[in-house]
């Protein structure tokens, strides 16, 4: 069983650990905590229909005692500029100084594909030397060009990154991820 472990504001409050840490990083509303309910097999991480509502970073322990990070999304202008600047501030000097090892898979969301915002947090991961896969959301809500045009787009990347299509609503997908990441 998945556990919530703890969220931190700051690096104070950073969960020590010594693990490899699998992150997980989009635009607001892309499902991140539908996600982490949906591979837990539980509700444990927070869910809205309001974006932008995780302002924390939040740590969970899978069964096979992996860490997921679970970071504040971007790109949602209804927050104000204080608080994303505040956000992308908590989670750049998260990238930048924290020493556990990491993979942060980036989530887009099927229907609406990368968007500008999603390309610059790319370069900003991989300008860090920070290793990402790309776990594509709501497949089930896209239609087959939807889901061809976004696959294609994910894999002008790089050949060391990893591609999972998934649907938290309808089950589909989310072994892959547990197995390849051994959550």
């Amino acid at each position: 069983m998945w556990e919530y472990v703890k969220s931190a504001s700051d690096h104070r409050s950073w969960l020590e650990h010594g693990q490899e840490e699998i992150v997980f990083w989009g635009r607001s509303n892309v499902g991140k905590s539908s996600l982490i309910n949906a591979l837990a097999k539980q509700k444990i991480a927070k869910t809205s229909s309001t974006p932008g509502r995780t302002r924390l970073i939040n740590y969970f322990k899978t069964d096979t005692g992996k860490i997921i990070v679970d970071l504040p999304g971007y790109g949602y202008a209804a927050m104000s500029k204080k608080s994303q600047d505040k956000v992308a501030g908590i989670i750049d000097y998260y990238f930048r100084n924290d020493t556990n090892p990491k993979t942060v898979c980036i989530l887009i969301d099927a229907k609406v594909g990368f968007m500008p915002i999603d390309l610059e947090m790319i370069e900003y991961i991989q300008e860090l030397g920070i290793k990402f896969d790309i776990i594509i959301t709501k497949i089930d809500k896209a239609n087959q060009s939807q889901k061809h045009k976004v696959k294609q787009q994910a894999l002008t990347f790089t050949n060391d990154i990893n591609i999972f299509m998934i649907s938290s609503e309808k089950k589909i997908g989310l072994q892959d991820i547990i197995d390849f990441y051994n959550l």
